[in-house]
């Protein structure tokens, strides 16, 4: 009997049955849906909890904001390096606020707004703890005369218009013909150009002769210089060179020494060429 209970299967061990499907409480789809649901739950409270963090916030500044502003009001402002330009000019291109503070200003924009001046080469603002800001000016300094037929300018070294002039104002600057104004005026970098290299050649004329020169640039490649009753042509190499080359041939003919006025020609490379402009008819 025993024999045959045990040949029937009665005695097998426990474990998984091999012959029938297992189970399974979830399945691989349910799974997947539960989590991504998880996911939305944890994104829309962060949401919340964000949202709620910025309305906190903004309602702190709100409310703190009065007195903040009070800590940083600008209550003072230093204006440094002033010759032509005065403090009210500075104060106008400010533009500051009445309730502006050290936090709400931004130094850079400042700086640019005044560096707008025509007499203003540089401007450099800086907070200064508590109510104070500090603005540092760089002006351009006059370097030469421009005249054209209508009008008369004053310029600074970078051939920078800094206002227009009466007729004989600044006449111990050197002049400088042959710029258009108007372009000038408009910010054309290479008519600039071209009026930095008269007020660089009248520089020059000046280590060695005295008396107010006269600079031609109407061709800016071929300049043509007076002072003194002489007049320097040059080429377009480098001024400096040229004028290296006319002063190791010094002296030359001045005024007085003969009946004409001397007419110095630099615009060759080998040599120095002296005439009287007399003869030259």
């Amino acid at each position: 009997m025993l024999k045959s209970l045990t040949a029937t299967g009665f005695s097998r061990t426990k474990g998984p049955r091999p012959n029938l499907q297992r189970l399974s409480g979830r399945t691989p789809a349910r799974r997947g849906k539960m989590g991504r649901a998880r996911q939305v739950v944890r994104a829309v409270l962060w949401t919340a909890a964000a949202s709620l963090g910025a309305w906190t916030a903004v309602q702190a500044y709100h409310a703190a904001g009065p007195i903040v502003a009070g800590w940083f009001e600008i209550r003072e402002v230093r204006v440094a390096g002033l010759r032509t330009v005065t403090r009210d000019e500075v104060l106008g291109r400010l533009q500051l606020d009445e309730r502006a503070t050290l936090l709400s200003v931004s130094p850079v924009q400042l700086e640019t707004r005044v560096a707008a001046h025509p007499w203003v080469k540089q401007a450099a603002v800086r907070r200064l703890p508590l109510h104070a800001l500090s603005v540092e000016i760089t002006e351009r300094r006059p370097a030469a005369v421009l005249k054209t037929p209508s009008s008369t300018f004053l310029l600074d070294d970078e051939g920078v218009v800094l206002t227009a002039l009466a007729e004989h104002e600044h006449e111990e600057l050197p002049v400088v013909v042959g710029v258009d104004h108007k372009r000038l005026l408009q910010g054309d970098a290479q008519l600039r150009q071209v009026a930095q290299n008269g007020i660089k050649l009248a520089g020059l004329l000046a280590q060695s002769l005295e008396g107010r020169p006269e600079i031609d640039v109407t061709d800016p490649e071929h300049a043509v210089a007076y002072v003194q009753g002489m007049r320097f042509q040059f080429g377009p190499a480098p001024l400096g060179e040229q004028w290296e080359r006319y002063r190791a041939v010094e002296p030359v003919r001045r005024p007085g020494s003969g009946k004409g006025r001397p007419d110095i020609d630099l615009r060759f490379s080998d040599k120095v060429i002296v005439r009287e402009r007399e003869q030259l008819s």
